[in-house]
């Protein structure tokens, strides 16, 4: 049967075949077309989600520097710190010390130093009570002698050392 069909018959069904061949290779090339899209769009997706996550890489990495500065500045500010205040308690310690000493050593000299002599009561009063007395007896006549000063210009007879001194002489 094959055999019995000419060259014009053969050629409609030849031509059919190759148009349904062609139409497969068209719908074929239309898929794969759009499967190109289709992955050129998920590339292109991808390559927006890679490069949001370089640029987040790079703000986090900008952060993460920024806190290293940050915490090495505090680090610096808490040891000047803790150097600061070694320095005050070294300070307060050696004015303790000086302080202790001093008490010390004005005990030693209140306590230590002792006098010639016994210490009794007539040696503490003898001298200030002697020295009171005659300031006190300076003190006195020179009041005595004021109050006749005063009592002699009253009466009118003039200054008392000169009627003191007539009176003597007379």
């Amino acid at each position: 049967m094959h055999s019995e069909l000419n060259d014009a018959e053969l050629d409609p069904v030849s031509q059919e075949s190759a148009r349904q061949e062609m139409d497969e290779y068209l719908e074929s090339l239309q898929e794969r077309e759009k499967g190109l899209k289709a992955m050129e769009d998920a590339q292109q997706f991808l390559e927006d989600q890679l490069e949001d996550a370089n640029t987040e890489i790079d703000r986090l990495r900008r952060e993460l520097d920024k806190a290293v500065v940050e915490a090495e500045e505090s680090e610096y500010l808490r040891q000047e710190a803790d150097n600061a205040r070694k320095q005050l308690e070294n300070t307060l310690y050696s004015i303790q010390e000086g302080v202790e000493d001093a008490k010390v050593t004005d005990l030693r000299d209140e306590r230590m130093h002792r006098r010639q002599g016994v210490v009794g009561i007539d040696a503490v009063t003898r001298g200030p009570f002697i020295r009171g007395m005659l300031a006190g007896i300076i003190a006195g006549a020179a009041v005595a002698l004021l109050a006749l000063e005063i009592v002699a210009l009253g009466n009118g007879k003039g200054e008392l050392i000169s009627l003191l001194l007539d009176s003597a002489s007379g």
